[in-house]
């Protein structure tokens, strides 16, 4: 009896390794959430089904992420990125003036400040065109930072570091930049992630 035991429980904790084990890195395909987590912490975006050349495919697959990331919480793997919707880009903004303080026309400041180009401006709205909670993003547009879609990606280094259908790309455009950090609001880094193949401008 006791022998049977210790086989029950050898074989329970191999079942236990095993669900462990079955954990699919960040950007795995996948087409449900189980294919990347058993354990639920990891989920299959399904947000853009492609197949393996990259064309959207009702039949494709997704990848494996982690929502509502933060800098730095990722797999080693993965970055967190915050995707904006291109549509509600609509408002302009200077990324150098947004959110800045005023300088005003008897501060000494050298023409290599950036600050210097808001002055000459003239136009004291350049300080505040965008609202409380929107980001003044690098190409001069202003994103509602609570509507921006926030999960852990691949990076990589170059298109062999991606999945079929994926190609490596850097983030900074486009609406997909590296997440917003409180702590240094004015950072934003470039990172290289895995994204569905862009098609070319003659297809």
């Amino acid at each position: 009896m006791a022998s049977r035991r210790l086989l029950f429980v050898i074989a329970l904790l191999a079942q236990v390794v095993a669900l462990g084990a079955c954990q699919r890195k960040i950007g795995s395909a996948c087409r449900v959430s189980t294919d990347c987590s058993f354990r639920g912490e990891r989920i299959c975006d399904l947000s853009y089904l492609v197949d393996g050349n990259g064309n959207p495919d009702p039949n494709g697959k997704g990848e494996c992420t982690i929502e509502g990331c933060t800098p730095g919480s990722c797999p080693k793997e993965g970055a967190c990125i915050q995707v904006f919707n291109t549509e509600f880009l609509s408002v302009a903004c200077d990324p150098d003036c947004e959110d800045r303080r005023p300088v005003g026309p008897d501060d000494k400041i050298s023409e290599s400040d950036p600050q210097y180009k808001c002055r000459e401006l003239g136009d004291p709205t350049i300080y505040n065109r965008c609202t409380d909670q929107e980001l003044c993003l690098p190409e001069g547009l202003c994103a509602d930072l609570f509507s921006a879609r926030v999960s852990c990606r691949k990076e990589c280094n170059t298109d062999r570091g991606c999945r079929d259908g994926y190609e490596c790309r850097q983030t900074g455009s486009n609406g997909v930049y590296v997440a917003f950090s409180p702590t240094n609001p004015h950072s934003m880094p470039i990172e290289s992630i895995c994204m569905p193949i862009e098609p070319k401008a003659d297809e």
